[in-house]
């Protein structure tokens, strides 16, 4: 669950309260405000998580990437003993930690663009938090005032607690948005990415004769 998507949890439940009950509107708008700092104090403990993940991930890339140069040189090695076998066999190596890496930068990519994306939502979320308590006094005032009037609060739903009302709606475009820029787990992407590591499988073959006729140049050159 997103933080936008726990701010509204919480928006939402002590909207109907606030509408209802007969308790101070200044104590519940406290009481809201407690949980939303307490959503973006989570949200923050994610972050660390995010990130952690991403600095492991790229440091598991690099020690793939050298595995992939320790093949190759190995490759070199056994060309120059005369052992071309050996060498289609390293080569063969080679190309497993290639894909190797290849699939750990995928994962780091991914890691770290989800950490940015998260660092990006707690700003926002800091900021509606701010924008509520900047409003609370005004907002208790208008509570106060309409439990006043004839009718009791009917209106509140739509006349005093539209600034709440219109940040839950903000909330939830917001959400969209993050939802909609999140295609790390798009089905569609992960099937083309399958066919593609399929299709490389089947063409591993000439990739290492490939790279073995060039290191046989190289060394001749």
């Amino acid at each position: 669950m997103s933080i936008f998507d726990r701010f509204n949890r919480v928006l939402k439940s002590n909207l109907n309260s606030l509408v209802d009950s007969a308790e101070d509107p200044t104590k519940m708008l406290d009481q809201t405000l407690l949980e939303m700092d307490g959503e973006v104090k989570r949200a923050k403990a994610d972050l660390v998580t995010q990130l952690g993940t991403a600095k492991r991930l790229e440091k598991k890339v690099l020690e793939a990437n050298e595995e992939v140069a320790g093949w190759e040189n190995k490759a070199v090695l056994a060309l120059r003993a005369g052992d071309e076998d050996l060498a289609r066999e390293a080569l063969k190596m080679k190309q497993k930690a290639k894909a190797n890496a290849d699939n750990l930068q995928r994962q780091a990519d991914g890691a770290s663009s989800a950490a940015t994306k998260l660092q990006d939502s707690i700003a926002e979320a800091e900021r509606r938090v701010e924008d509520l308590k900047a409003r609370k006094s005004t907002l208790a005032a208008q509570v106060r005032s309409a439990r006043a009037a004839p009718g009791g609060g009917g209106e509140l739903g739509t006349g005093s607690l539209g600034g709440i009302e219109r940040l839950t709606g903000r909330i939830d475009q917001l959400e969209a948005e993050v939802e909609a820029s999140a295609v790390l787990d798009d089905p569609e992407r992960a099937a083309v990415d399958a066919k593609f590591r399929a299709l490389e499988r089947k063409t591993g073959g000439s990739v290492v004769e490939d790279e073995l006729a060039a290191l046989k140049r190289k060394l001749e050159g």
